[in-house]
């Protein structure tokens, strides 16, 4: 059985409506289902206790095409306002859903890499060091998946810019450790960067 770290939660933002790929990526056929699925199983994999997925452009088609059981699917109807409207959102319902939660990870849908491992590593590097946000290093950048300690929650609720929870990280940066995450750097957000992930996976 697979040990759970108990009150850690994902969030996985999962809203947009992918207008640089032009339909949603979150159906993209990979690795035998579809891209959303694949990120889902992971999540559900990882050491985290509970899952919420923030769906907005889209839900009902998306919806129809995944499966659900095991997480808590929740729509923000104001997903145009931005990424940071989806991050309020997942965070709103993980509160109601898990109030004991003490960390949840920011996890986007378009990262073919992301590995339960990694996810697991983020927990095992928050227990360990004690520091209250955890994000990934890649390709001489840092980026999500991202942890963050309850402390941080207010800052996240707070938030309304489109540029995510970055801008958390550069003010709290005192207070923040990295794992590697080689890979990390790669999403896919247009045609093309499906088309090239297919043939350097292949």
């Amino acid at each position: 059985m697979i040990r759970k770290a108990h009150n850690i939660g994902i969030i996985l933002l999962a809203a947009g409506e992918s207008s640089r790929f032009g339909s949603p990526k979150q159906l993209l056929d990979f690795k035998g289902k579809n891209l959303l699925q694949y990120m889902i199983d992971i999540a559900t994999a990882s050491d985290a206790e509970k899952t919420v997925l923030v769906l907005g452009a889209n839900a009902k088609k998306i919806q129809n095409q995944i499966d659900v059981h095991d997480i808590n699917v929740v729509q923000n109807h104001i997903w145009k306002d931005g990424l940071s409207s989806s991050i309020r959102t997942g965070l709103e319902t993980m509160l109601q859903i898990y109030p004991q939660v003490e960390a949840v990870i920011l996890v986007l849908c378009d990262q073919p890499f992301l590995s339960a491992e990694v996810l697991n590593e983020i927990i095992t590097k928050h227990i360990e060091t004690g520091k209250e946000i955890v994000n990934c290093c890649y390709d001489l950048s840092f980026g999500p998946p991202t942890l963050f300690y309850k402390s941080m929650f207010p800052k996240l609720m707070e938030l309304t810019s489109s540029q995510g929870a970055k801008s958390i990280v550069q003010e709290c940066a005192h207070n923040v450790t990295h794992v590697d995450f080689p890979k990390g750097n790669i999403d896919i957000d247009t045609t093309a960067d499906y088309q090239s992930f297919l043939q350097n996976d292949a």
